[in-house]
Order: C-alpha cells, then structure tokens, then sequence
C-alpha cells in the first residue's frame, strides 16, 4: 500500500493516547484548504508491504495507531493492515476517514476502536469543496449510518474555513447528524494556514473571525443535543 510517511510518536492525534501515525498515500477529494495537499496525488508516497508498516510501527512507547493520510480508504489493504495491527497489539486503533470509500469502510470496522469522520461542508456544497467529478454526500452519509449502527466511537469534526464556508454550514451538518440519529460532541476546528496547504489556494481561504465564531455557537439549538466544541 502507498505510504507518505509515519510518525512514531504524536500526542495530539487521539485524545489522550499517544500513537504512532500512519500517513497513507492517494485522495479523491481535491479540498482547496487540504493541509496535506502532498498526499492529494494518487501516486504520493511509496508503494510499502503491510509487513514493512508493522515492522516499522513496533516498539514504541505508544498506547494505539491512527491511520490518516490522504484517504486511507481508497487503499486495498487498508483492512489487512487494520486486523493485522489489532493481532499485533491491544492498543487504540483509530482511523481518519472522509467516508468517500464506504465498502471499503465496512471492511475496516470490526478492527476499530475510534473514527475521526471529516464532514467537509454542509451537503449542498459537497460538489464544490471535494472538486469531485461527482457529489459524493450520497457515499458519505451512508459511510456515516453504517458508523453509527456500529460499535465503533464516531468522532465527527468539521475544518471551518472562511470564505468558502458559513455558520448556517455548521448547523446544516449539524441538522444532519441529528437528524441521523447522532448525539455527542462535534468538533470545528479553524482552518490555520500551514506549509502543507498549497500556496495558490491560500489567497482564496482564511480563518473564521469572532463574530462568525460566536454565530456559529448561537445556531446550535439545544434540542438537536450535540455538544459543539472549537478547535
């Protein structure tokens, strides 16, 4: 499977466990605000054996895995390499997904712990920030039923990026999730400029201002019973 590169050790990517970090190569989504726009190209990173990964991953002093790229799920092995890290160790194993890739998602859930679901923009606007061929919302909300039908912790989260988005996009996905039975935190991160964002892209995005941050938290109705946290 295409690898972009591992860390041994990260703090920050599950909350309260450190794990090693799995960058896999490849994306079918093309997001103007990506922080990993590296990993777009279908060809990034370096064809790597499952064996290889897991040889590589060993012995660290880490309680789990996280496996984020990229698109982890557009590669094939995806779920070899989840059942063989879970046969491997006892520790954490979460995935980062956009739930572009559903049947493959499914193959991978019996081997996850926690998902880290990245709802790009309200569903009206999925075509415009993927810049897909086709809408892919359809394959992401199904992505998104099957998650909550399983036993898998559901994380989902939102980068909020200025310019391409508004707070009625925020409560949008939140109606959503409501609306298919989800209950609990959902995180919005601000979009922050970073080196891996690609510079012909950053003239056009910018991060939210106060005014839209406090909006935002006023749209929220209480009844939709979603614990909004900003990142």
């Amino acid at each position: 499977m295409r690898i972009g590169s591992i860390i041994d050790i990260s703090l920050v990517d599950v909350p309260g466990i450190p794990v090693s970090v799995i960058f896999t190569g490849g994306c079918n989504f093309n997001c103007p605000y990506c922080q990993n726009a590296d990993l777009i190209s279908l060809d990034s990173g370096t064809e790597v054996s499952i064996s290889e990964i897991i040889e590589r991953v060993s012995g660290h002093f880490v309680d789990g895995y996280c496996i984020t790229g990229g698109e982890p799920t557009l590669q094939k092995e995806l779920p070899e390499l989840l059942k063989d890290l879970r046969n491997s160790s006892d520790g954490h194993i979460n995935l980062n997904t956009q739930g572009s890739v559903p049947d493959v998602l499914r193959q991978c859930v019996p081997y996850l712990d926690s998902v880290w679901f990245d709802i790009k923009t309200s569903p009206s606007k999925y075509l415009t920030i993927s810049r897909t061929k086709d809408n892919p919302w359809k394959r992401v909300e199904n992505s998104i039923k099957y998650l909550l039908k399983s036993s898998v912790s559901f994380w989902p989260r939102t980068t909020y990026v200025g310019k391409l988005m508004t707070p009625n996009d925020i409560l949008s996905i939140a109606d959503k999730l409501a609306s298919l039975g989800y209950s609990g935190k959902y995180t919005v991160q601000n979009y922050i400029a970073s080196s891996g964002v690609r510079e012909n892209e950053k003239e056009f995005l910018s991060s939210p201002d106060r005014s839209e941050i406090d909006e935002i938290a006023d749209l929220i109705p209480p009844q939709l019973s979603l614990n909004l946290e900003w990142r």
